[in-house]
């Protein structure tokens, strides 16, 4: 990796987590900057304000996600078993993923301008799902309206949810990390498992 790429990626893990700490509009490029080890200008010169930065950490996230899902269309399990193995595979990678989600979420919810960030995520996951329905000869929802809806009320929001939550589930009611995981990918599966 050539320094100039060392220098934006420093930049970015920076960034992601100042947004995690403070949320997106609570961050100041300046301790992005003190954070990295870099001045204010060497942010400036790789992007344009902190919508740039955000914007592009979430293009790089998008490309890694893109090769989780396709492994997971790979698989194309077809056993209630090999579904739910995959499905906590997934739950695994997108627990990696918390800080990351945390920021996109709070973010959307403060800044309308990150939205359509989660809307990309979600033409994203819509696409998956209906690509594993035809491979499972599931019906089709009659829309693609009717798609968007069911993936985002069904299968995404409940997912990152449930990553952003699991922790204080587990606190607050004295819940296992393991026996609250399998409950919530039974759950999700049967309330997500099909179009």
């Amino acid at each position: 990796m050539h320094n100039s790429e060392q220098t934006k990626s420093r930049i970015l893990a920076a960034a992601l987590d100042e947004f995690a700490e403070k949320g997106f509009a609570g961050t100041r490029v300046d301790e992005i900057a003190r954070h990295a080890g870099v001045n204010k200008a060497m942010i400036y010169y790789y992007f344009a304000n902190k919508e740039e930065l955000f914007t592009d950490f979430f293009r790089m996230e998008m490309e890694q996600l893109k090769q989780e899902l396709s492994t997971v269309l790979r698989r194309n399990p077809t056993s209630a078993e090999g579904l739910t193995e995959t499905m906590r595979e997934f739950l695994a990678y997108i627990e990696s993923k918390e800080k990351y989600l945390r920021v996109l979420m709070s973010g959307c919810i403060l800044s309308p301008s990150l939205q359509p960030q989660l809307f990309q995520l979600l033409d994203l996951t819509t696409a998956v799902g209906l690509e594993l329905a035809q491979k499972a000869d599931q019906p089709s929802p009659d829309s693609m309206k009717d798609a968007l809806l069911n993936e985002l009320f069904t299968g995404l929001l409940p997912l990152i949810s449930f990553v952003l939550l699991r922790e204080g589930l587990q606190k607050n009611y004295g819940w296992d990390r393991e026996d609250l995981t399998q409950r919530f990918v039974a759950g999700w599966l049967s309330q997500h498992g099909g179009y």
